[in-house]
């Protein structure tokens, strides 16, 4: 039992590093080279027929468009203001704003770990899902080591921050005019989530009322600020996404 409970830590972890490498701002030139390596080990066992589907639709579009597709899709997705971009912090789906409690409980779960945001490498906020998303892969990575802290900051950080917004996220993805790859990825993301809730035990959380948001005021100023500052970077400089082991809790973020 307890070796069957690691073999499925190693491919959450396997997942979350998909995901980490599709959703983080990343930069380098390589950015999507894991992912297809990503997508044929983890299609060979997929976690339904459906998943099974969307892994080969995945793998169809990389090998028919190239990299550079999925590159320009993401930029028009998150990045591009014209084109309603798909908001990505936690905060944003809880307060319609930026920078806000689920930061401040993202950078609070990461002080309790012993991993630091490499601020020089990785742009975006605490509570931006590709961050959680790469977090999530340590932590899972360190329980299967046997590390109980690692386990329970990893079920904290699902049950109060992802699981709440996730859902949203997903549906703005795959509702967005200029999603393709993406569409299929999120699609693996959803089957993911609701395996995730059964593993972890933990409920889907109860559908929010939408309230209808004029696509000028998606996002905020803020955000709007900081991703137009991140794809000036983007010309200027080779950045990746990255986590670094950290000491004692007092360090700074």
């Amino acid at each position: 039992m307890i070796n069957e409970k690691k073999e499925i830590n190693r491919a959450r972890a396997l997942y979350y590093g998909l995901f980490s490498e599709l959703f983080a701002f990343v930069l380098k030139d390589e950015r999507y080279i894991k992912t297809l390596d990503l997508i044929e080990l983890l299609s060979k066992n997929p976690l339904d027929e459906n998943s099974k589907t969307a892994f080969k639709n995945m793998k169809n579009i990389i090998d028919s468009k190239g990299f550079k597709f999925l590159e320009d899709e993401y930029d028009a997705l998150f990045y591009d203001l014209s084109s309603d971009p798909v908001p990505t912090t936690a905060s944003f789906y809880n307060e319609d704003r930026d920078d806000g409690k689920k930061r401040l409980l993202m950078v609070n779960y990461l002080l309790q770990s012993k991993y630091r945001k490499d601020d020089k490498k990785f742009t975006d906020l605490e509570d931006d899902i590709g961050f959680i998303f790469s977090l999530m892969q340590k932590l899972i990575e360190d329980e299967v080591k046997e590390d109980e802290k690692s386990a329970f900051l990893e079920k904290e950080i699902f049950k109060n921050v992802l699981n709440e917004f996730v859902d949203e996220f997903i549906e703005n993805v795959y509702m967005h005019e200029n999603s393709v790859f993406y569409q299929e990825a999120v699609i693996l993301l959803k089957i993911f989530i609701e395996f995730e809730r059964v593993f972890l035990d933990i409920q889907k959380p109860k559908q929010k009322i939408k309230t209808n948001r004029k696509k000028e005021v998606l996002i905020s100023d803020t955000e709007a600020k900081r991703r137009l500052e991140n794809k000036r970077k983007k010309s200027e400089e080779v950045v990746e996404c990255s986590l670094e082991a950290g000491g004692d809790v007092e360090d700074e973020v």
